[in-house]
């Protein structure tokens, strides 16, 4: 783990492992612990650790997934982490049969709804962590149905409802909104963020752009979007690759955001 200065003296750490949980493939980019990356590692294993529901939400491309993937991978029992992946407004009994794969029943689930509720219900005896990313997919049904299981007196099972309008979606299911223990917001990049985030990110910010050039770009197209920086570094490290003596100017800033920009 590598420290840097950030602004007025805030030191911001870059990991050196777990660089795959950047969605886009960046050579050389690091998983950068800004304080929303802190507060979601705390959430999560606060949660973990009590069996709590847990909501993380916050604008599309904000970092909400490589944060959670980032405190999913330090819990000090990983192997009890199940994502459940979950399609656009899936019936329960979808959900169910999701709920089984992710907790690796197969085939063996009964086609009686009962039947099937009590195999889950004995599978979550054990300590588990649920995981739900884009929940904001899930029905009032769907989410009623989480509820019930996490409600169960058996189950021993946190969960974890992250994505882009899953505090709405929860907040439509009272019952499971009132068991929320952490409301945990991942922000956009603050103007004062964007060049020290971005530096210890990729190296080809730190060494190869100016602070004013970082500016322009964050005005222009990056407006404190991880996701977009993310991709924008993704175009330079193509443009450069190779190229011992690149010249990062505002004309090839300008190609690369125009990319990002599509069809005005």
């Amino acid at each position: 783990m590598v420290a840097g200065q950030g602004t007025g003296g805030q030191v911001v750490l870059r990991e050196q492992k777990h660089l795959a949980q950047v969605p886009v493939l960046v050579p050389g980019a690091q998983v950068v612990h800004t304080p929303a990356v802190r507060s979601v590692l705390r959430t999560v294993a606060h949660a973990a650790a009590v069996g709590a529901v847990v909501c993380l939400y916050g604008d599309a491309g904000q970092g909400k997934t490589v944060a959670l993937q980032y405190a999913l991978s330090q819990l000090p029992h990983p192997a009890r982490v199940r994502r459940v992946h979950v399609g656009v407004h899936p019936t329960v009994p979808e959900l169910r049969r999701v709920l089984a794969d992710a907790l690796e029943l197969g085939r063996r689930l009964p086609r009686g709804a009962g039947e099937a509720d009590l195999m889950l219900v004995n599978a979550l005896r054990q300590p588990r962590v649920l995981v739900l990313d884009e929940a904001q997919r899930l029905p009032g049904p769907a989410l009623e149905f989480l509820r019930g299981l996490w409600d169960h007196p058996d189950t021993d099972t946190a969960l974890v409802l992250a994505g882009a309008g899953s505090e709405r979606a929860l907040r439509r299911v009272p019952a499971l909104a009132s068991r929320v223990l952490t409301w945990e917001l991942v922000p956009r990049l603050s103007q004062r963020e964007v060049a020290t985030v971005m530096a210890a990110f990729h190296p080809l910010w730190e060494e190869d752009v100016t602070a004013d050039d970082v500016a322009w770009v964050d005005e222009r197209v990056g407006h404190g979007n991880f996701r977009t920086w993310a991709k924008l570094t993704s175009h330079l490290t193509a443009e450069t690759y190779g190229k011992s003596r690149a010249v990062m100017d505002r004309r090839m800033l300008e190609r690369a955001c125009a990319r990002l920009m599509g069809p005005l």
